[in-house]
C-alpha cells in the first residue's frame, strides 16, 4: 500500500485551521465539591464529552487533584488508582502495566514477549504506541504530573473509536489548559529516599478567551533499590555490573545505582476564533534512560535503555470536523550494548472525522492514516546483518470507519457502537474491528448496559521484517553454525473480542456503585518459532544452518472477571475502593516454540516429535500471572482548607512469572518466579501555609513490603519524600 502523504496534508489544512472538540475546558477540581467529582465528565469512551455515569463502555477516570492528594510521583505510578489496572512496580519509577491483564502472555517465553502490547497509551488522543514490538516505553512520555488535568482509562476493546492496538483498553491522558486570564504558573519540586528528585514546573499566559500559550518542562531523576545484577551464564547474583559474564558491562551499564534519569520539555498554544472553532499546537522534546526488565538482553535480569524524542501535534475542529496530525521522531536503544538493539523512528499519525447528527442520531465517519517507519542501518553493519531489522523499514495503515450514537425512548435507551476497517503494509489484507453497546437509565439512579466488541492488534516492525542472523563457531577450528531469524509478512493479527455486562448506581446522594462482568477471548500471539536445520556442506566453514521465523501460536486466552468500586462522600471525607476478581485460561497451550521439524534441544525437551507448538492441542491451563484478585482504594480527608491527609493502597494476590529459561533448564529454579501476594500502602499529608502554596510530606510502601513484584526485579523500596506545590 503506498499513500502520498502530501494528499493526507492537504485534506487536513482543508478542513482545518480550526478547534478542537472533543477537549474539555479546563476544569479547577480544588473548587468542585466531592459530590460533583462522583460526576466527573469523561471524553474516551465515545469521543465526546458525557457524564461518566453515562458512559456506555466500562471507564474511568482520575483526576488531577486526586493524583496529588495520593502523591503519585509519575504518570505510570498514577494508574494504581484506577480499577481493573495491574500495575506491578520492576525497578525504583519503573512499572509494568496491564489493563485486565494478558500479561505474561505467552508464558515461559522472553520478558518482551511479557510486557503490554494491548492497551493503546495516548497523550491527547495522540498515540505514543512503540511500533517496533508494541507496548509503551512509559519513561519517554514528554509530559509530566504537572501536564496532567485527568487520566481517563477505558477498559476493554475499542479499535472503532481509536484504531489498532486498543485490544484491552485505552489510557488517554489530557494535559491542562491555562485556569485564568494573565500568567498561570504552577509547579512541584519534591525530594526523598534513593536519591530521588522530581522536579515539575509550566507557565502559561492566556492573553484572553481566544488565545493562550504555554511551556512545561519536568525533570526526574530516582535510584535503584539495590544494585545486584543476575548473571544468566553463571546463574548467580552479582554485586557490580563488572562482574557480569560480558565483555562490555559499562556499555551495558553505565549507571549502575541509577533506575531513572528522564527530562521533558514541551510547548502549547491554543487559539480559539469563535465557539465552534479552536486549534491547539503541541510540541516537545524528552530525553530518558532507565534500568528496567522490558527487553531481554541475553547477559541479566536489567537493561538500559535510552531514548531521545521530539514530537508535534495539531489538533483541531470546527463545524463537525476534527482533525488531528501528529509526528514523533526518535532515537532509540532498548538494550545498550546489546548488537542490533539501536535505532531510530519516525511515526506519523494523521486523523479526520465528521460528526453529523440527525434527531437523537449521531454519525461520526472518519478516516485515520499511520506510517511508522524504522532504521538502524547507522549504528550497524547492515550488509553483515549485525543489525535487527538491516535497514529502513516502513509500516503504514490506512483505517476508514463510523461510529452511531443513537437515543431513543425518552433518551433513556442508548444504542451505540461502530465498524472500522484497516489496511496494513503487511499482512495484505483488511481487517474488520467493530463494537455495539447498549445502556438503558432504568431511571435516575440506575443504568445497566451490554457491550459486544472485537479489536485487533496492528503488526509490528519486528515481527514483520526482523532479519537476524547469529553465527557461532563449533568445536572445529574454523568452522561454524548460523541462525537466521526472518520476519513474516503474512501473519494472522492477534486480536480479541469481549462481551461485557454492566451496572451503575447512585445508591444515595453520597454513594456510588460501578460494577462491570467480562469475558473475553484473545488469539493469535506471535514468538520466534524454531524450524529445521539443515546441513549445509557445500558452504564449509558454515556446516548447518538453522531457519527462525516468527509465526503465530495455536493456543488462545480465555479470561472471565468483575470488577466493583464504590465512591462515598461522607462531609469532607472520599472512600473509594475497588477490587477485580478474574480468572485467565489458556487454552491449546504448550511451552515449545519449535516445529516438529526443529532439531533437539533443551528448549523442546530433546524431543521436537513430542514436544512441539502444537503438543497443546486440546488442554486448558490456568494462568498463573495474571492475579486472580486485586485492587485498591482511595480514602481522603480534607480537616480544613489548609489541611489534608490521604491514604492509599494497592494490592493484589500471589502469581508466578515463567520465563523462557524455565523451559530451557527445567531445574524448577531458573526461569520462574513465585510473587508473593501483597498490599502497599501510602500516606501523604499536605499543609497549605498561603495561597497557592502547598507542603507536603508522601509516605511510601508504608508497611514495609518490599517483596519483587516483577521477574528478577528489584525489591520494592520504602520511601518518603517531601515537597512543595504551588499554583500561581
Amino acid at each position: 500500500m503506498k499513500i502520498k502523504f502530501y494528499r493526507i496534508i492537504c485534506l487536513l489544512l482543508t478542513s482545518t485551521s480550526v478547534a478542537w472538540g472533543q477537549q474539555q475546558d479546563s476544569v479547577d477540581y480544588h473548587d468542585l465539591t466531592l459530590e460533583e467529582l462522583m460526576n466527573i465528565e469523561i471524553v474516551s469512551a465515545s469521543k465526546k464529552s458525557e457524564s461518566l455515569f453515562d458512559a456506555s463502555l466500562s471507564a474511568s477516570v482520575i483526576t488531577r487533584e486526586e493524583i496529588r492528594n495520593a502523591g503519585a510521583t509519575s504518570i505510570m505510578e498514577a494508574l494504581r488508582l484506577v480499577p481493573g489496572v495491574i500495575v506491578r512496580e520492576q525497578t525504583n519509577g519503573n512499572y509494568d502495566i496491564h489493563v485486565r491483564g494478558l500479561d505474561n502472555v505467552p508464558p515461559n517465553s522472553l520478558t518482551l514477549s511479557s510486557t503490554n502490547t494491548t492497551t493503546l497509551v495516548m497523550i491527547n488522543n495522540r498515540p505514543v504506541y512503540n511500533y517496533l514490538q508494541g507496548g509503551t516505553f512509559w519513561e519517554t512520555l514528554p509530559i509530566d504530573l504537572n501536564d496532567v488535568e485527568r487520566i481517563e482509562v477505558v477498559r476493554g476493546p475499542s479499535s472503532t473509536l481509536y484504531g489498532p492496538n486498543a485490544v484491552s483498553g485505552v489510557i488517554n491522558i489530557i494535559t491542562r489548559e491555562a485556569g485564568k486570564d494573565g500568567l498561570n504558573v504552577n509547579g512541584s519540586a519534591q525530594m526523598g529516599s534513593l536519591n530521588t528528585s522530581i522536579v515539575n514546573a509550566s507557565g502559561m499566559y492566556r492573553f484572553n478567551d481566544k488565545f493562550n500559550l504555554g511551556v512545561s518542562g519536568n525533570y526526574q531523576h530516582r535510584d535503584r533499590s539495590e544494585t545486584r545484577y543476575m548473571d544468566y551464564a553463571t546463574n548467580q547474583w552479582v554485586n557490580t555490573p563488572n562482574e557480569l559474564s560480558t565483555s562490555n558491562p559499562t556499555e551495558r551499564y553505565p549507571h549502575p545505582e541509577r533506575s531513572m534519569a528522564k527530562y521533558g520539555l514541551n510547548s502549547f498554544l491554543q487559539y480559539t476564533p469563535s465557539e465552534r472553532v479552536k486549534l491547539n499546537l503541541a510540541g516537545g522534546w524528552q530525553d530518558s534512560q532507565v534500568q528496567s526488565i522490558m527487553f531481554d538482553n541475553s547477559v541479566s535480569n536489567l537493561s538500559t535503555t535510552s531514548t531521545n524524542s521530539r514530537y508535534a501535534d495539531l489538533r483541531a475542529t470546527t463545524y463537525g470536523v476534527t482533525t488531528q496530525l501528529s509526528y514523533t521522531n526518535a532515537t532509540q536503544a532498548p538494550a545498550q550494548g546489546l548488537g542490533g538493539s539501536r535505532y531510530e523512528y519516525s511515526v506519523i499519525d494523521a486523523n479526520i472525522e465528521y460528526e453529523f447528527v440527525v434527531n437523537k442520531l449521531s454519525i461520526k465517519p472518519g478516516i485515520t492514516y499511520r506510517d511508522a517507519v524504522y532504521d538502524d542501518s547507522k549504528y550497524w553493519d547492515i550488509a553483515n546483518y549485525k543489525g535487527s531489522i538491516n535497514g529502513k523499514e516502513s509500516m503504514e495503515t490506512l483505517g476508514a470507519g463510523v461510529r452511531l450514537d443513537y437515543l431513543l425512548l425518552n433518551e433513556k435507551l442508548r444504542l451505540a457502537g461502530g465498524i472500522r476497517f484497516d489496511k496494513f503494509t503487511y499482512p495484505d489484507k483488511v481487517f474488520t474491528s467493530y463494537q455495539a453497546a447498549a445502556s438503558y437509565k432504568l431511571n435516575d439512579a440506575n443504568l445497566i448496559r451490554v457491550v459486544y466488541s472485537k479489536a485487533y492488534r496492528s503488526p509490528f516492525i519486528f515481527d514483520t521484517f526482523i532479519d537476524y542472523r547469529s553465527i557461532r563457531p563449533t568445536a572445529t577450528p574454523g568452522v561454524s553454525t548460523v541462525s537466521i531469524v526472518s520476519g513474516n509478512k503474512d501473519l494472522a493479527l492477534l486480536n480479541s473480542g469481549m462481551i461485557e455486562l454492566g451496572f451503575r448506581s447512585k445508591l444515595r446522594s453520597n454513594i456510588s456503585l460501578d460494577i462491570e462482568g467480562y469475558y473475553t477471548r484473545t488469539k493469535n500471539y506471535t514468538a520466534i518459532i524454531q524450524g529445521a536445520t539443515q546441513l549445509t556442506p557445500a558452504n564449509y566453514p558454515i556446516v548447518a544452518q538453522t531457519d527462525i521465523k516468527v509465526g503465530n501460536l495455536p493456543f488462545e486466552v480465555a479470561q472471565l472477571g468483575t470488577s466493583i468500586s464504590l465512591n462515598v462522600v461522607i462531609d469532607k471525607l472520599q472512600l473509594k475502593p475497588f477490587i477485580t476478581l478474574q480468572k485467565t485460561t489458556l487454552e491449546d497451550y504448550a511451552p515449545y516454540f519449535s516445529t516438529s521439524a526443529a532439531a533437539p534441544n533443551s528448549l523442546n525437551n530433546f524431543d521436537p516429535a513430542t514436544y512441539n507448538l502444537n503438543s497443546g492441542i486440546g488442554t486448558e491451563t490456568e494462568h498463573q500471572f495474571t492475579p486472580k484478585a486485586y485492587g485498591g482504594a482511595f480514602i481522603n480527608y480534607s480537616i480544613s482548607q489548609k489541611f489534608n491527609i490521604n491514604v492509599n493502597t494497592y494490592w493484589f494476590s500471589k502469581q508466578t512469572f515463567l520465563h523462557r529459561q524455565n523451559i530451557e533448564f527445567k531445574d524448577g529454579v531458573r526461569g520462574i518466579e513465585h510473587i508473593e501476594g501483597k498490599a502497599i500502602v501510602n500516606a501523604r499529608v499536605s499543609y497549605v501555609p498561603v495561597k497557592a502554596v502547598s507542603i507536603f510530606v508522601t509516605g511510601k510502601n508504608l508497611l514495609g513490603k518490599k517483596s519483587i513484584e516483577y521477574f528478577d526485579g528489584d525489591a520494592t523500596p520504602s520511601m518518603v519524600l517531601g515537597g512543595v506545590t504551588f499554583d500561581f
